[in-house]
């Protein structure tokens, strides 16, 4: 099976996932906009296929009701989105190379995205 392998700012954390991993996820929630000054891109997967290296250097927190939220604590990087009670994790995109094989697949709370930015076009699913 082929992977996709990335890492924080720092690269204390190491995370490695499925290639097949659902392609761009975008959150235009208001938590993700004041956390990341934007939209939050993610690739979604199963979380017992998601590998980390580094956990000494994960923190965690519950930013609401309905995500924990996890981070380098060494340089701050975003590393994932935990929804409570879900079986998938959402990795940042920004942890892998930008020549990353994907395009945005899906957008979520798009009600809630601010007016200075239009919705980027979504690829069709195969």
């Amino acid at each position: 099976m082929s992977t996709l392998v990335g890492a924080c700012h720092c690269g204390a954390v190491t995370v490695t996932l499925p290639d097949d991993a659902f392609g761009v996820v975008l959150c235009h929630c208001g938590d993700c906009q004041r956390l990341h000054g934007n939209a939050f891109a993610m690739l979604v997967a199963d979380p017992a296929q998601v590998h980390w290296q580094g956990e000494a250097h994960i923190g965690r927190y519950r930013s609401s009701e309905r995500a924990e939220r996890t981070f380098c604590t060494h340089c701050g990087s975003r590393l994932a989105k935990e929804p409570v009670g879900a079986a998938r994790v959402m990795i940042s995109v920004g942890l892998f190379p930008a020549e990353l094989p994907r395009r945005i697949r899906k957008h979520v709370f798009e009600h809630s995205k601010p007016a200075w930015y239009d919705l980027p076009a979504v690829e069709e699913m195969p």
